[in-house]
């Protein structure tokens, strides 16, 4: 795996008109972020646990549907905990044909939150998908 973690910087986005935003608060913390309005898809599958009894190692695995080739693949997957006091939790960067395109890690959350996963793609369109995690612990103090 060639991911690493780094900053976010500005993502662009080429909106697909055939594809429906995702709802409501999401989308609009995307575009406040990014600029642009993210894309609810399938091709990105967060699997974090729907229950954790704490907020300061949740599991977090992201399985990204991409052939990584040259002419489609991802860019930067940032991940984002919207509670948290820091909302930008990780981004990680991939190469094509040369990572693959999944991330495990673990990550704090300050309360339950649906955590958001939000893909740039190599032709600038913004792919999103989000999972609800319910904490009973604060893992941001």
């Amino acid at each position: 795996m060639t991911a690493a973690v780094a900053g976010t910087t500005g993502f662009a986005s080429a909106a697909l008109a055939s594809s429906p935003p995702p709802n409501g608060d999401a989308a609009d913390l995307v575009k406040q972020l990014t600029g642009k309005i993210p894309i609810a898809s399938d091709r990105l599958h967060l699997m974090m646990p729907q229950v954790f009894p704490n907020g300061y190692t949740v599991p977090l695995t992201l399985v990204i549907d991409s052939p990584m080739t040259e002419s489609d693949h991802i860019r930067r997957v940032l991940v984002l905990a919207p509670r948290n006091p820091l909302v930008e939790v990780a981004t990680f960067h991939f190469v094509p044909q040369r990572s693959e395109p999944r991330v495990s890690t673990r990550i704090r959350l300050a309360e339950p939150q649906y955590v958001l996963a939000v893909a740039e793609m190599n032709d600038g369109t913004l792919l999103m998908t989000e999972s609800w995690v319910e904490v009973a612990t604060n893992g941001c103090k």
